[in-house]
């Protein structure tokens, strides 16, 4: 129905839809009459498909016995990544130039990182997300993937209502990047390895912001001060998420129900809810240790490698066991809860290229994340990244703008 309106307008009309005949795929989670998706229809797009996702949104990798393996088009060997795989899949192929996606723990940025294209994550009420589980317990927005800053850039601002936030730039005067590639999550010390491919493509989109006149400074990401924040977010999130979809525990995979279960003792414990609760204090703790080392080093923005490894190898990690597909899924991402945590926005941008076991040559990837309300800078940095030529595009993929 969408393409059959956009054939009928005339051309004078056509020219005014900003996404006028752009094949879009939208992720599994999200239906037509989504208000994330309702402007990009109006604007002209047309959506083509539905892309997989892992139950509930749960992991860093895409499978289930409902739609198999969603693999990575870049090596076929290795997993899309996760939750919003299938849309980081669909573009990175080629099948689109956009697709929609959301983002509770990085599952917009680690797919898009792990195929090679561009995301962003937007701050809390810039794009009007809906989602199970009151949006992930407050964890999750939805948001555009694309080839490109600018097909980002266009689709988060028809998205966002926002014209201006397609603009790509200039990068305001006398911002400030602290460059991070140390792993945020430590007990103690580092629980995950960052590999050397993706410090380098940290340091390189650095040396590239230093090249345009930016100021970029070492510095180092706070860990929570409580070490279970995260998983206890994660599976509070997936908890509500499974209550609200009315999900049996007895038709959730082995993994998941073990997750959701978790999920359902912090509830009880009074943990995840509003007030004065552990994990918001743990939170409201967090936030502040940031600003905190953001105001001492006089930076505006984080730039993190996206990922700290390549993605795990395509399989059937719905078959396995909780702590199997828990570690798969930190091991690979340990940048991107952050933003999600503190409700800022990120996003991910490939810089740079390493070479997989199986000999392809997979893009790396950077994160960038700001605080509320800097979505048009860091957009901006990114197309400065992408400028330099060092990100791999997909061979002959034409993009939406």
């Amino acid at each position: 129905a969408a393409g059959a309106a956009v054939d009928a307008g005339t051309p004078e009309a056509r020219a005014r839809l900003p996404l006028a005949g752009v094949p879009l795929a939208i992720k599994s989670t999200v239906t037509l009459d989504n208000p994330v998706v309702t402007p990009l229809l109006a604007a002209g797009a047309v959506p083509v498909g539905v892309t997989a996702a892992p139950q509930l949104c749960t992991w860093g990798m895409t499978d289930s016995d409902a739609h198999g393996i969603t693999r990575n088009p870049r090596d076929t060997s290795l997993s899309a990544g996760g939750s919003s795989g299938g849309s980081a899949a669909a573009v990175a192929s080629g099948m689109v130039p956009l697709a929609v996606g959301d983002d509770g723990m990085g599952s917009l940025r680690i797919p898009a990182a792990a195929c090679g294209i561009v995301t962003i994550k937007p701050g809390p009420g810039v794009v009007p997300t809906r989602l199970s589980g009151d949006n992930w317990g407050g964890l999750a927005e939805s948001g555009p993937l694309g080839r490109t800053v600018g097909d980002v850039a266009l689709a988060l601002s028809v998205m966002a209502g926002r014209p201006e936030l397609a603009r790509t730039g200039p990068v305001p005067g006398g911002t400030r990047v602290g460059l991070s590639v140390a792993s945020p999550i430590r007990l103690g010390r580092d629980l995950v390895r960052v590999h050397a491919p993706w410090v380098r493509a940290a340091r390189e989109a650095a040396s590239l912001l230093r090249a345009e006149g930016l100021v970029v400074v070492d510095t180092s990401l706070p860990s929570p001060r409580d070490p279970i924040l995260y998983l206890a977010r994660w599976t509070s999130a997936v908890a509500r998420a499974a209550e609200e979809e009315n999900l049996p525990l007895s038709a959730m995979e082995r993994r998941t129900r073990h997750h959701a279960l978790l999920g359902r003792t912090v509830f009880r414990r009074g943990g995840a809810g509003d007030g004065d609760t552990r994990w918001n204090r743990g939170v409201r703790a967090l936030r502040a240790d940031v600003e905190r080392a953001m105001d001492s080093a006089g930076v505006d923005v984080w730039l993190t490698p996206a990922l700290a490894d390549v993605p795990p190898e395509a399989t059937d990690w719905h078959r396995r066991s909780w702590g199997r597909s828990l570690w798969a899924s930190m091991r690979f991402s340990p940048f991107t809860p952050l933003a999600n945590v503190l409700g800022w926005p990120a996003l991910s941008v490939p810089c740079g290229s390493t070479t997989t076991s199986a000999g392809r040559t997979l893009p790396t990837s950077v994160q960038l994340v700001g605080r509320p309300g800097s979505e048009a800078t860091l957009l901006a940095l990114a197309a400065v990244i992408e400028r330099a030529g060092v990100s791999q595009r997909t061979p002959g993929g034409a993009g939406a703008s």
